[in-house]
């Protein structure tokens, strides 16, 4: 199954999420997001739930029809001795999109396989996720599986759990390719069949320290990210 604009914001409806952006107040609605929402019938006067929704579409369009591997975790971990605006800039040209500041994934030169947007949402991340396990791309893990990166001390995931969580139990399996820890789809019938609503229950289900310890890799992980980071420009 793969989402179109009105299946997965029926799935958003059914959610029942608070459509609240992440961090701090947002700013006004983008223009090309209004744009859009205009031409697939809205009436301009679009609300919190509108704005949330076209990002997840546009999210998960994007990396459903991208190219190549996609990334996830989270890119400071790869910080070492001042290297991180390098990687960074390294990281994105790799995967096909383009670090600017300014650049987010509704410019043409992105190719989506990094999630980089102005504003952001736990639920646009599963929808980004999503497009990548439709399509049933390979997924390269781009930080430690440390506690830090999988568990925060308020309790509840760090992103990369969730997307370590969704992704094991929508057919992937961690491999090691090289310096990389991959995840590869290796059953398409449940990766074609994951959706936002299985996500959401997966995560809810789920969400405990006792999870976050298991996707621990405790033997090599750190070493293994440094390794990664010497791959980026070797090339």
């Amino acid at each position: 199954m793969r989402y179109t604009r009105d299946s997965i914001r029926a799935d958003l409806k059914r959610l029942g999420v608070s459509w609240d952006w992440a961090g701090d107040k947002p700013t006004a609605m983008r223009a090309d997001v209004k744009a859009r929402l205009t031409a697939a019938g809205g009436s301009g006067d679009a609300g919190p739930f509108d704005e949330i929704a076209e990002y997840c579409w546009f999210a998960y369009e994007k990396a459903v029809h991208s190219q190549g591997h996609l990334v996830i975790g989270r890119v400071p971990d790869l910080n070492a001795a001042g290297l991180y605006s390098k990687v960074g800039e390294i990281l994105y040209t790799k995967v096909g999109d383009v670090e600017k500041e300014t650049t987010t994934m509704f410019d043409a030169s992105s190719e989506g396989n990094l999630l980089k947007v102005d504003k952001w949402a736990r639920v646009v991340n599963d929808s980004w996720v999503l497009g990548g396990v439709h399509r049933h791309g390979l997924f390269r893990l781009a930080s430690p599986r440390v506690m830090k990166n999988l568990w925060n001390e308020n309790g509840y995931f760090v992103v990369t759990a969730r997307e370590l969580l969704g992704l094991l139990n929508f057919g992937y399996q961690v491999e090691q390719v090289g310096p990389w820890q991959v995840l590869s789809c290796k059953n398409t019938q449940i990766a074609s069949a994951a959706d936002l609503i299985k996500y959401d229950q997966l995560i809810k289900s789920g969400q405990t320290l006792g999870e976050a310890q298991r996707l621990q890799d405790t033997v090599g992980s750190s070493a293994r990210a440094q390794e990664q980071v010497s791959s980026f420009f070797s090339g």
